[in-house]
């Protein structure tokens, strides 16, 4: 065959173009268009056109995969799927929803049962995932305060934990608890007394527990009693055995620290909402070895890091990061004994780590 005879095929050699896409709201209007799901904001998923359903109000009392959860409703529980219109917008959390959460079920083809609608939250404790997203990870939601969770030894006490736990706290505005541990490996009170005598001036409230001798676990359940808590704090700080000595018919399994490295193992695989008998719920989430803010919260940690509030309002500008302004109230604080140095340092580590 001679080359002219050839089909000549004609290509496009031109450039490729930009093209204006419409307004991401414009885009939620716009039916059966799967190739725009992922702009569709989670603003909208609130909207429904379904009809015929029969909402009842409950909450999530465990999920057991990405689309199935337990809800307690008046008591009873139903194992509930999600709705697909909720699956198709996008979130800034892992999630669709957690732990805590109030949901609107439909229960028109009962027994089956679908969350509807995931109800607006008071709060969440939240930590983020690593990488540049920093995504969501929501531990728990609409809870009444947090017991961050440490012990005295095995693993060893860790201020600086303490410190993540309080500043995340307070900018998820949730009420703080500390609580440390195993007491009764307390050779020295006055040990004791210095690690936590920062904290006890602040009148952030703190309990000291042994499931061995009982000490403080009577203190703690009045703290714990008709309020929704969760318990949080690294691994091996026997979270799930302070559980079971309050509320013995739970079970939760427990494990021993190695002696090695001091490192607790995580018994809590996934979190739960569980009712209190003596009122209340408890949160419990597996424990976490570290934590991270995201780095947003930089530019908030001057001011809600522990027993800062009580200075930067008088520092000479109001960005100030507290490490090399001039006239800085934190600084002069540092300066006069007032905030220890640890706890300076702690907090340095803290604000650097953020990027």
């Amino acid at each position: 065959m001679k080359q002219r005879d050839k089909k000549q095929v004609k290509r496009h050699t031109g450039r490729l173009r930009n093209i204006s896409l419409p307004d991401i709201d414009i885009l939620d209007d716009i039916k059966d268009q799967a190739l725009y799901k992922t702009a569709r904001t989670h603003d909208k998923s609130k909207i429904s056109y379904k009809g015929k359903m029969s909402l009842v109000e409950g909450r999530i009392t465990e999920i057991k995969s990405n689309y199935l959860y337990l809800v307690e409703v008046n008591g009873i529980m139903h194992a509930s799927s999600m709705s697909g219109r909720l699956k198709q917008f996008l979130y800034k959390s892992q999630a669709l929803a957690a732990v805590g959460d109030t949901v609107s079920l439909d229960m028109s083809a009962e027994p089956d049962s679908r969350i509807e609608h995931v109800l607006p939250r008071k709060n969440a404790l939240i930590r983020y995932g690593d990488g540049s997203f920093q995504k969501e990870i929501v531990l728990a939601a609409n809870i009444d305060q947090v017991i961050i969770t440490s012990s005295w030894r095995m693993p060893i006490f860790k201020p600086g934990l303490i410190d993540r736990y309080l500043c995340i706290a307070a900018i998820q505005g949730i009420n703080a608890i500390i609580l440390i541990n195993k007491i009764d490996l307390l050779e020295f009170p006055d040990e004791l007394e210095e690690e936590t005598a920062y904290y006890r001036q602040l009148g952030i409230p703190l309990i000291c527990t042994s499931t061995v001798d009982g000490t403080g676990m009577e203190e703690l359940k009045e703290e714990l009693k008709d309020k929704d808590s969760v318990f949080t704090g690294h691994s091996g700080t026997g979270k799930s055995t302070l559980i079971n000595y309050l509320e013995p018919g739970l079970n939760l399994a427990t494990a021993e620290v190695s002696e090695s490295n001091e490192k607790g193992k995580h018994t809590t695989t996934q979190a739960v909402l569980l009712p209190w008998s003596f009122g209340g719920h408890l949160l419990d989430t597996p424990g976490i070895k570290t934590i991270s803010l995201h780095a947003d919260h930089k530019v908030l940690i001057p001011k809600v890091f522990p027993g800062f509030d009580l200075y930067y309002p008088h520092c000479r500008f109001r960005d100030c990061s507290h490490t090399h302004e001039a006239e800085c109230a934190v600084l002069q604080a540092v300066e006069d004994d007032k905030i220890p140095i640890d706890r300076y340092d702690s907090y340095i580590s803290i604000y650097e780590g953020l990027s």
